[in-house]
């Protein structure tokens, strides 16, 4: 039979059953210094020690007869529920390795780490975390100890950057965001390249984020090619901006894929030249030729379009007609796909929602921390971006009907 030990019999839950109801009536709080439940945890975790050590001893005593109780020593841990002060046993030869908090641990509160990642993911500081858990929890960490916790998510975010991808995808969008990141003593603005797709499904993901010193078409290209690498076989429309070079990067490794340029981005483009008077004009006038039910009609109103504004802005036709091989696609398919492919919407609301995470950021000091920072935003913003396509089986009829052998005869 098991020694009850000198602790257990001390305890009396009368009384701080009456004790903790008259601090409430006080007006302290369950934990902390004082606090109502302060002694009942502490309490209990010195029990569960001195068990851990009535468990251990005859083990210890095996290797050396001469080993017994010492007494106890002091240690303040931190949980969920605030800094406790409490009195581990302990052994002669130190030899007594506890396993419900470590020898030389001094914390047994995940969910605190979970808070610590949690904040960071949605952009607050490493300052303002530390705040917030003193405030909340009465325990101090420090900024260090803070990046140290998220930092463990590196090895989580490896595994999501280099995980296998679908065979297919209906959709992808690519478009580059920019942030600021601090090499060599200099602030230099780095571009992340961001690659949402859609699979046969009509689901939303975020292929891949890549960051490097500035937007190319090159670097457009390895970053095709690792999605290649981890299992894309196919993409049926790559919807782009107007970066030099996007379609022949993209033909170099998806040769079948159909390159549908933002409309949106071109607009914003053609009023670059446009006189702020003229704004709502233009703009009426190049809907018509957008809007258009045909490619041919569209070219139709491109003309028309052209004899009203060339004498005052004949950059805005020219730059339609040498980019119309890109833009004109999406004129091939119904009013579903067309909304889902003319404009590259879908990942600029991405980009907008990272943009509420680091709007507060200055530099980040490095690209692994930028790059974590966006990962943990990612995840913790995924109800905003991972969703279903509406109108999916519209467009998966057309899909079907239009690309059967790339689909596949399955179900969509």
């Amino acid at each position: 039979m098991k020694r009850e030990t000198k602790r257990s019999k001390e305890f009396d839950y009368a009384g701080f059953e009456k004790e903790a109801i008259g601090k409430l009536r006080e007006g302290r709080g369950l934990t902390g210094d004082g606090g109502a439940l302060t002694g009942l945890i502490k309490r209990l975790l010195e029990i569960a020690l001195d068990e851990e050590m009535e468990e251990q001893l005859p083990k210890l005593k095996e290797e050396d007869r001469s080993n017994r109780r010492n007494g106890h020593t002091k240690k303040i841990v931190k949980t969920g529920l605030g800094e406790i002060e409490i009195h581990p046993p302990r052994d002669r030869n130190g030899d007594f390795t506890p396993q419900i908090i470590g020898k030389w641990e001094r914390g047994i509160a995940p969910e605190i780490e979970e808070q610590m990642v949690a904040l960071y993911g949605i952009g607050t500081s490493y300052a303002d975390i530390r705040a917030h858990l003193q405030r909340m929890y009465g325990m101090e960490y420090s900024e260090a100890f803070i990046s140290r916790v998220t930092d463990r998510v590196s090895e989580e975010m490896d595994r999501w950057k280099n995980r296998p991808l679908e065979r297919l995808y209906c959709i992808v969008y690519l478009d580059a965001i920019h942030y600021r990141i601090r090499q060599d003593r200099k602030v230099k603005t780095n571009a992340v390249y961001s690659v949402m797709g859609v699979d046969k499904d009509g689901k939303r993901d975020v292929l891949g984020i890549y960051i490097d010193e500035a937007e190319g078409a090159k670097y457009w290209a390895r970053v095709l090619e690792n999605l290649k690498d981890r299992g894309v076989e196919d993409v049926l429309f790559f919807c782009v901006d107007g970066l030099t070079g996007f379609p022949d990067s993209i033909h170099s490794v998806f040769p079948k894929s159909i390159v549908q340029r933002c409309i949106v981005h071109m607009i914003r483009t053609s009023l670059k030249f446009v006189n702020w008077k003229d704004y709502r004009a233009v703009c009426k006038d190049l809907k018509e030729v957008y809007g258009a039910d045909s490619e041919a009609s569209a070219k139709e109103r491109l003309i028309k379009f052209g004899d009203k504004w060339d004498k005052k802005y004949p950059e805005i036709r020219q730059k339609w007609e040498n980019n119309w091989v890109e833009l004109s696609p999406f004129f091939d398919y119904p009013e579903a796909i067309r909304r889902a492919i003319y404009t590259t919407n879908a990942v600029e609301g991405l980009h907008r929602t990272l943009r509420k995470v680091t709007k507060t950021k200055g530099a980040f000091t490095s690209e692994r921390a930028l790059e974590k920072q966006l990962y943990l935003a990612l995840q913790y913003s995924k109800k905003s971006w991972q969703k279903n396509v509406r109108s999916w089986s519209e467009m998966a009829r057309v899909f079907m009907r239009e690309f059967p052998e790339r689909m596949g005869n399955g179900r969509v």
